[in-house]
């Protein structure tokens, strides 16, 4: 009895290796994805900085303009 139970843990744990390789590979899988990600957001703001910047150069121009229209009319 104790053969069979012994047999019986053995593929308990060998199923409980597959499933842990299997979740190792799935959260190095996951690092990756998550730090492509990261890098794609880090762009992405570094672009949204730079377009605020110049939505705001453009701003003062405009504001620019409109002061010196008014004060040649």
């Amino acid at each position: 009895m104790q053969k069979r139970e012994i047999e019986q843990l053995k593929k308990e744990n060998a199923r409980l290796k597959a499933a842990l390789s299997e979740a190792e590979y799935e959260c190095q899988r996951l690092t990756i994805i998550n730090s492509n990600l990261e890098s794609q957001l880090n762009e992405s703001n570094r672009e949204l900085e730079k377009n605020i910047d110049i939505l705001q150069t453009m701003k003062k121009d405009i504001e620019s303009l409109v002061e010196s229209l008014k004060n040649n009319t």
